[in-house]
Order: C-alpha cells, then structure tokens, then sequence
C-alpha cells in the first residue's frame, strides 16, 4: 500500500463520517430549495413563538383587569401583534437566507475536496 494513498482513504473516512452526511444531504437540493426550505422551517418556528408569545401576553392583559374587558381593545392589539409578527419574520427570513446560502456554498466547496480527493484516489489503481 502507497503512504499516500491511505492519507487519502483516511481524510475521504474522516471527512464521509463526521461532516460528510450534512453535506451530502445539503446537496441533495438546488441551492434555492435548500434556502426556501430552511428558511419555511425558520419562519414557521418564529411564527409559533411569537403567537405562544401573544397569547400568553393577551391573556395575562385580559385577566388583570377582568372588570374592563368589554372597554379593551383586541383590534388595536391584534393590529400591533402582526405588526411585530411581520418585522420580525422579516428580519428573521433576511438573517436564516444569509446562513443558509453560506452553508449551501461550504458545503459546495468541501464536496468538491472530497470529489477532488477521489480522483486522486482512482489514480492509484
């Protein structure tokens, strides 16, 4: 057996089991399903949040003053709730597109390595 050749064998074995899985999966996908996916699961994550959020917000302002429910105003609130859903989906969907489209891109480049490595290795045989 060639030095070099078991070098090789162990970074593709290294490589294959402890990132190599990801990226495979990751690669699996266009670039831009990969990031619409990623970015639905973050912004379905966000959404169910902030209206646990909400809800426990509402309901601690509508059992502090019991005696006034019929004077609050839930249109006001609810109008203020989805506001805050929209910018803060907004700001969520920029930032989770940017660490996406940059895994996507490391993930791109490690697979190219490890394609680059087993063409060196197919020149051993």
């Amino acid at each position: 057996m060639n030095k070099e050749k078991v070098k090789i064998m162990t970074h593709l074995a290294i490589y294959e089991k402890n990132i190599g899985q990801e990226d495979f999966a990751v690669n699996n996908f266009f670039k831009s399903n990969y990031v619409s996916y990623q970015n639905f699961k973050t912004r379905l994550s966000v959404a169910i949040a902030l209206c646990i959020f909400f809800g426990i917000d509402l309901i601690q302002k509508v059992t502090k003053d019991l005696n006034k429910i019929t004077e609050f105003d839930f249109i006001g609130i609810g109008i203020k709730y989805l506001i805050i859903l929209a910018v803060v989906l907004t700001v969520y969907t920029i930032i989770s597109t940017m660490i996406y489209r940059k895994r996507y891109k490391s993930a791109e480049i490690r697979i190219g390595k490890y394609k680059k490595l087993l063409g060196k290795l197919d020149q051993f045989k």
